[in-house]
């Protein structure tokens, strides 16, 4: 993938479970050196579809908003919005290690945040981000992001107790 063409955000649904598990499988590795490992059951068959299922049962509560991301019809990435409430919302993503430095990143916050304030009426976007992880956090100030709080070994990662910070985005 050389550039950001061809990207479609689509809510996650049943009908992705097998090709996520080929996803979250292959970019195990990649994903836990900067953050916390998922549980060995959500790397199986009736763990993806549990996760999947848990996903739009928040999102038919307006709680969450779980998006995979696709690249010509092939799952890149995911990008959620979690625990909205009141205006307020997380943001997170993750994308695979062949797609990365290609702006993917980028514009994954970019479709949340319009999606927070067209949708959800969102005014507060929260990030939690390890200091090691240099990309996510320029992605986060790109996009109007501060810091707001440290929070020392707040995360595992790869065996490591990771230094992270809170950045937020107000009036989005």
């Amino acid at each position: 993938m050389r550039h950001a063409k061809d990207i479609a955000f689509q809510l996650i649904a049943q009908q992705d479970a097998a090709e996520l598990l080929q996803f979250e499988v292959a970019e195990r590795v990649w994903f836990e050196q900067h953050i916390e490992a998922r549980a060995e059951h959500f790397y199986t068959p009736e763990g993806i579809r549990q996760h999947i299922n848990e996903c739009l049962a928040l999102n038919a509560r307006g709680r969450m908003r779980p998006l995979i991301i696709q690249h010509r019809g092939a799952i890149v990435g995911r990008a959620n919005l979690r625990e909205i409430e009141n205006g307020y919302a997380k943001v997170g993503y993750r994308i695979a290690q062949h797609a990365s430095g290609n702006g993917l990143a980028q514009k994954a916050l970019n479709h949340l945040i319009s999606e927070a304030r067209c949708i959800y009426q969102i005014n507060t976007l929260t990030a939690t981000v390890s200091l090691d992880n240099h990309a996510s956090q320029r992605v986060l100030k790109k996009a109007g992001f501060e810091v707001m709080e440290k929070l020392p070994e707040y995360s595992v990662a790869a065996g490591r107790k990771l230094d992270c910070v809170v950045m937020q985005k107000t009036d989005v």
